[in-house]
């Protein structure tokens, strides 16, 4: 607010009440001074910070061009009624009771009405007040109503000024019912404020952002002097002790507490110099809370528990200063409505951080995992090479005996099954790897069938098992890496052969499906797998529970990396197997046009 003159200030951005409600105001200013027989009526509602604002004056154009949309100290205006008489709702206060010094203290704020004065007796003086001091059910003074200026220019005797009383009963009651209508309205544009916020991108990621963007809302929003919000869930987040009452750990303990209490119950507390309100077990730190009040200069500080379903996430702390308007019954709904709304965010919140962290942890893991299994193949690789070649040439010397001979060719095995798992590792590191994608083009899959049955083919025939290429041999062209989907068709048409026996059959092909995307389809007569098997048949290194299937070589490694590869590719592997009769798997890869 700007200062104007002595004791007046201009309101401008926290003017009360919006167009509607200021009409309704004018329009009670209005019906006041017909019925009590006035030419002018001004009303005044008591704003926070301890301040009254002029919100509608009722044929005095000149007043209310200069005066609404300001406001006055409250604290000048007691002065001035401690020198009236009460008359019914009324206080009649002469221009006689006026000494020079409250004169002066009003200049400039109150309205006084540009009329003739002539000195005859009973004559009404313009700085005569006659005002109704229009308070809530809890007797909080809300609004205050001016009559000036009588139609017939004289002093109205206390029988009538009683009378006035009577007649304008309804009048002041839809004042009160205005004011606080308005001051609900104020609230709910608050709260929407705060789920704005709260829904706002960065609020949603970030807690220690979502404090401090609230904060800075609700300050202005709440007509407080200062406000804090303390998160329990998170250390770091909030503004500590923003309030300035330097609390002690007992003491900041203690409050935690309550709040925790507030949150089970659904009220507000409200911490007064000399009294707590609303939790008995806080009450024990009063003469604190009063020193501490006094110290800050604060006439009250209000808690509102921040939860969500049945956890206290934290509690919001308003303060105002001496001389504001004391806390209303709506403005603890209202701030109990934004514990709400503040915790569903701040959970909300809480949980995309740990989201976020558990994910760059997972990004980090990942990250080193690909490395390790970089590093470990390319170092087993040498050694493995140089141990595997001097095997094979123990295997082919005469200068050894028989013993040793096959000693050599047992290293020879272990050397390529190591050789195996280390390739198997490699291959499986690199196409999981979100790091390195695939080399995306048009791959035709009758072709990649085509020349797998080839490289097959000897394979297949030293085990004594046929292979066959089924299905259209015309173009079938999907969209990937060829190397990739090349080794994912090999690992399957090799598990086939390898858990086969001697006169069985193997068949692949490329199936159309109605979706226009087509699948690559092995199918074999070898042992099967059974149902608990097929459950981790994905895992890396896992061996099947078959004692048949664990007696033929393997590493583990190949449907693992196969699925690899079909995720990559946006693709999925079907796996359909009766232990004792056969599998029959399909990679199904997305239809080209949505590639």
């Amino acid at each position: 607010m700007e200062q104007g003159r002595t004791g007046e200030r201009r309101t401008r951005d926290l003017s009360w009440g919006d167009q509607r409600a200021r009409a309704l105001m004018h329009a009670l200013a209005r019906d006041a001074a017909t019925r009590a027989g006035f030419r002018i009526c001004a009303i005044e509602v008591v704003r926070p910070k301890g301040l009254l604002e002029f919100v509608a004056i009722h044929d005095d154009t000149a007043s209310a061009q200069e005066r609404l949309g300001t406001a006055s100290r409250l604290s000048d205006m007691q002065i001035v009624f401690a020198e009236g008489e009460q008359l019914g709702h009324f206080l009649w206060i002469p221009v006689e009771k006026l000494s020079e010094e409250i004169r002066e203290r009003i200049d400039g704020v109150v309205v006084v009405p540009d009329m003739p004065v002539t000195g005859a007796p009973g004559e009404w003086h313009p700085m005569d007040m006659l005002v109704a001091r229009i308070a809530d059910e809890r007797g909080d003074l809300r609004a205050l109503l001016y009559l000036d200026v009588p139609t017939d220019l004289a002093r109205p005797d206390k029988a009538r000024m009683l009378e006035i009383s009577d007649e304008l009963e309804t009048v002041l009651l839809s004042i009160v019912t205005l004011v606080e209508r308005e001051e609900y309205a104020d609230h709910m544009r608050v709260i929407r404020a705060t789920r704005r916020l709260a829904r706002s991108n960065p609020a949603r990621h970030d807690v220690d952002h979502l404090v401090r963007e609230a904060r800075s809302t609700l300050l202005g929003a709440l007509s407080v002097d200062e406000l804090e919000i303390r998160v329990f869930i998170d250390d770091d987040a909030g503004t500590r002790d923003s309030l300035g009452l330097r609390m002690a750990p007992e003491v900041r303990r203690a409050l935690d507490e309550a709040a925790a209490r507030a949150w089970t119950h659904q009220r507000v507390i409200i911490i007064e110099p000399g009294h707590v309100w609303g939790d008995p077990e806080l009450a024990t730190y009063a003469d604190w809370f009063t020193a501490a009040l006094e110290a800050a200069g604060f006439e009250a500080v209000v808690v509102a528990p921040v939860g969500v379903d049945d956890e206290v996430l934290g509690m919001l702390m308003c303060a105002r200063r001496t001389g504001s308007r004391r806390w209303t019954d709506g403005e603890g709904v209202a701030a109990l409505e934004l514990g709400h709304d503040l915790g569903r965010a701040i959970a909300n919140a809480h949980a995309t951080q740990r989201e976020r962290r558990l994910l760059e942890e997972l990004r980090e893991l990942e990250v080193a995992r690909h490395w390790f299994l970089r590093e470990l193949t390319h170092e087993i690789n040498n050694p493995m090479t140089v141990i595997a070649a001097n095997a094979e040439f123990l295997t082919s010397s005469e200068l050894i005996a028989a013993p040793d001979r096959r000693r050599a060719q047992a290293v020879v095995r272990a050397s390529e099954r190591l050789g195996d798992l280390l390739q198997g590792l490699s291959m499986l590191s690199q196409v999981s790897d979100p790091q390195q994608p695939p080399a995306m083009q048009h791959v035709d899959l009758v072709r990649v069938a085509e020349e797998t049955m080839t490289a097959m083919t000897a394979v297949a025939e030293r085990a004594g098992i046929t292979l066959h290429l089924v299905g259209d041999a015309g173009e079938a062209v999907v969209q990937g890496d060829p190397r990739e989907i090349a080794s994912a068709v090999s690992n399957l048409v090799d598990n086939a052969v390898k858990y086969s026996d001697a006169g069985h059959e193997v068949w692949i092909g490329v199936e159309k499906r109605p979706d226009g995307g087509l699948s690559f389809v092995c199918t074999d007569e070898g042992l099967g797998i059974s149902e608990a098997d097929q459950a981790n048949l994905f895992a890396p290194l896992f061996r099947s529970t078959n004692e048949q299937a664990l007696l033929r070589p393997g590493t583990g490694l190949g449907l693992g990396i196969v699925r690899e590869i079909m995720q990559r590719h946006g693709g999925r592997v079907e796996v359909e197997s009766t232990l004792g009769r056969g599998t029959r798997v399909r990679l199904h890869f997305r239809p080209l046009h949505r590639a």
